[in-house]
């Protein structure tokens, strides 16, 4: 019984110190944030020096041209630049 009450008491000292944080920031409305701070004191949202890493391309206007040879103006996230009209199908 004693080791049972010695490994749960461990599990809780080992949990306690990877825990989070709460945001120390506050909201338009005066309330406190409550999004989880991973590092430092400020969650990602009010972490002026936050910077989301992504693989995947920003949003571009495709770089086709329509029948009529006009520029295509639909948006796209395809690294390539062209929409799903204009990108080609294997």
């Amino acid at each position: 019984m004693k080791k049972i009450k010695l490994s749960v008491a461990a599990l809780l000292i080992a949990s306690a110190s990877f825990a989070q944080t709460q945001c120390t920031a506050t909201t338009k409305q005066n309330v406190q944030c409550k999004n989880t701070a991973k590092v430092g004191e400020l969650c990602y949202l009010h972490n002026p020096n936050y910077v989301k890493v992504s693989d995947k391309c920003e949003t571009v206007i495709c770089s086709g041209t329509t029948k009529s040879n006009n520029k295509c103006k639909v948006k796209t996230k395809n690294c390539n630049g062209l929409c799903r009209h204009h990108t080609k199908k294997d």
